[in-house]
């Protein structure tokens, strides 16, 4: 009995052995089918994505590789509007206008008005304003700094109104108002252009310093009323707005910047950026006329400071005047200031120092603008 039970056994635990080995490659062969499976269906996805993207015009047909990094990616504009109009959330954002204006009886006015959201620990809405009166060469500031973003739930517009200071935009629409003791306006402004975006895209690389998205609208129709206080009257005129917004930090780099208008009809664009060595980070800018932007590169500008202007406050010098060159366009001209000392003193809002002010063009072209400055004697080297 102990012989034929063994036996038995053993045959039982052969049998049990062969039906294990054959349950586990019928979960092999399952297991193999399944990933073959899966792999198909992970091709036929792929496929079905690139003909997709290739239909819609996201990816090359019959372009070599160079022919779609070099011509199509940049045409791919990631800013969107007008819900790129309202606040967003990153650390450093501004509305930036400047403009020039003329009263029924000739007097001229040239003004510049920046609201900045400074989104850090907290958040803190800044104003800066200049206004001069280009008869009397007087020029008169106005700054504040209060805490949160009266624009905070707004969508496709911003809307900001703090006491007798207003900025609203929707679209190219926009007001503008503001008084302090030495001078007023209440501005109704309208697109006349396409906006612009810069670096082609609206995202600019700052290198370390980050990035920014910036898109312009750089000729806006102005109606209303301005002047010095308790002679405001009726004023006409061109003005120029800026948006800009990203996490990077200004107080790492300077630049010169210049906004022209020129005559013709055409808007031109320069920014050049430096970091605290005086290398430079981003040379660019844009030619506009006729509803048609051309992106301007470094190797497509010469320009050369002819003239320094010291701060008598600071003791930092600004270069103001200018020779500026763009050989494609067949521009060469001269940019000069309106009025010289129109450094801005920011120290109790943004703890910052630049120069601002309108400028005269000259040359092969004529026309008007404006120049801000920040010298990289005013700031910090990269951490």
């Amino acid at each position: 009995m102990g012989l034929l039970r063994k036996e038995w056994l053993g045959g039982r635990m052969t049998q049990t052995k062969r039906r294990r080995k054959k349950v586990k490659s019928s979960r092999h062969i399952l297991k193999r089918r399944r990933n073959l499976l899966l792999l198909l269906l992970v091709v036929l996805l792929a496929i079905w994505g690139f003909q997709f993207l290739q239909v819609k015009g996201f990816m090359p047909a019959n372009e070599t590789a160079e022919e779609w990094y070099d011509v199509s990616k940049e045409d791919v504009v990631l800013v969107k509007l007008p819900a790129d109009d309202a606040p967003h959330s990153n650390y450093t954002e501004w509305w930036y206008y400047n403009g020039h204006l003329e009263a029924q009886d000739g007097h001229k006015y040239s003004f510049h008005y920046t609201l900045f959201l400074l989104n850090a620990m907290a958040v803190h809405t800044v104003i800066h304003a200049s206004f001069i009166d280009h008869q009397t060469g007087q020029r008169y500031t106005y700054q504040s700094r209060t805490a949160g973003n009266p624009s905070l739930h707004t969508k496709n517009r911003f809307d900001f109104t703090m006491g007798d200071w207003v900025m609203q935009g929707e679209n190219g629409t926009d007001t503008l108002r503001g008084k302090s003791e030495d001078f007023s306006f209440n501005l109704d402004l309208k697109n006349l252009q396409p906006p612009v975006f810069q670096g082609g895209t609206g995202l600019l690389d700052f290198k370390d310093a980050g990035q920014s998205y910036y898109y312009s609208r750089p000729r806006m129709a102005i109606e209303g009323y301005a002047g010095v206080s308790g002679k405001e009257q009726t004023v006409t005129g061109t003005a120029w707005f800026d948006h800009q917004w990203g996490d990077f930090r200004t107080t790492v780099f300077g630049w010169d910047w210049f906004a022209l208008q020129l005559d013709d009809g055409a808007d031109v664009m320069l920014y050049q950026l430096y970091d605290s060595s005086k290398q430079p980070i981003l040379v660019s800018g844009t030619y506009s006329k006729n509803g048609i932007t051309t992106q301007i590169n470094q190797e497509d500008v010469i320009s050369k400071a002819i003239y320094q202007w010291k701060s008598p406050l600071s003791n930092i010098s600004y270069p103001i005047d200018w020779l500026i060159e763009i050989p494609n366009k067949n521009i060469k001209v001269t940019v000069s200031p309106v009025h010289r000392s129109s450094e801005f003193d920011g120290r109790k809002t943004t703890y910052n120092l630049y120069w601002e002010g309108p400028i005269r063009v000259s040359g092969t072209h004529k026309g008007k603008g404006f120049l801000e400055v920040k010298s990289v004697d005013n700031v910090r080297k990269m951490p």
